[in-house]
């Protein structure tokens, strides 16, 4: 039989049905390599261990994402995340707390020092409303509590600064560790005294000779005239502490 005979005849039905049921099965293969359906991959297509660091988005895991109570301790780092505080002080105080949260105890218990002064009456300058002395030798926390009553004419605007000051006295020239904190009230009408506490907290450094902590507080009022009526009074209180960097 020759070629052209051969290229007229044509192909018997079960050969067309095996070419076609050859090319759906490669073309399936393709399309499932390439074309997954949504939602198709789940945990059982997934070999174990087989999603790693690399095949992660990156801020593609969040908290919803991640099972409550399933990272600990072994899992974040020591040196950035600070642990629960796992021990307590049977006598004394805390003196420092490690990355693991095991405590160190001191027996003597930190020293406190404070005054409670009345209220002044704040001048055209600044006006010292109390002060408190720091022993020498050691550091401190000091905290201060300015109250604030202002009394003025209708639509002024009165602003009330509180300074908390230690000099260092240590030093040539010596220096001055100071917080300065506002209050800022605008009186309506008709007008009625207001009130405000300012908060103040500064840390002191050891000094080889005693030191004096100092609140004052100075006021500006807009319009100037007349000149408002403002009255502080406040708390200070030190806390000895380890060590202020």
């Amino acid at each position: 039989m020759g070629i052209k005979s051969l290229l007229r005849r044509r192909p018997s039905a079960p050969l067309v049905i095996s070419f076609l049921a050859l090319f759906v099965a490669l073309g399936g293969v393709g399309y499932a390599a390439t074309q997954l359906p949504p939602n198709s991959v789940g945990d059982a297509q997934l070999q174990n261990g087989s999603v790693g660091n690399w095949k992660l988005k990156v801020n593609s895991v969040g908290t919803r994402k991640i099972i409550n109570g399933s990272v600990g301790a072994k899992q974040v780092n020591s040196s950035q995340v600070q642990l629960r505080v796992g021990t307590a002080c049977s006598s004394g105080a805390v003196k420092a707390i490690s990355p693991s949260g095991s405590v160190t105890c001191t027996p003597a218990l930190p020293s406190e020092a404070g005054t409670s002064a009345a209220a002044v009456t704040l001048g055209t300058n600044a006006t010292s409303v109390a002060t408190q002395s720091l022993a020498a030798g050691s550091s401190y926390l000091v905290l201060a509590y300015p109250h604030v009553v202002i009394s003025g004419a209708a639509g002024q605007h009165v602003e009330v600064d509180c300074t908390l000051s230690v000099p260092s006295g240590t030093g040539t020239p010596a220096t001055t560790t100071t917080v300065i904190k506002s209050l800022a009230i605008y009186l309506a009408t008709p007008p009625q005294p207001q009130a405000g506490t300012i908060a103040l907290a500064l840390p002191v450094g050891s000094a080889t000779s005693a030191q004096t902590a100092t609140v004052s507080c100075t006021d500006t009022a807009t319009p100037s005239t007349p000149a408002p009526t403002v009255k502080v009074d406040t708390t200070v209180n030190a806390i000895q502490t380890a060590a202020n960097g």
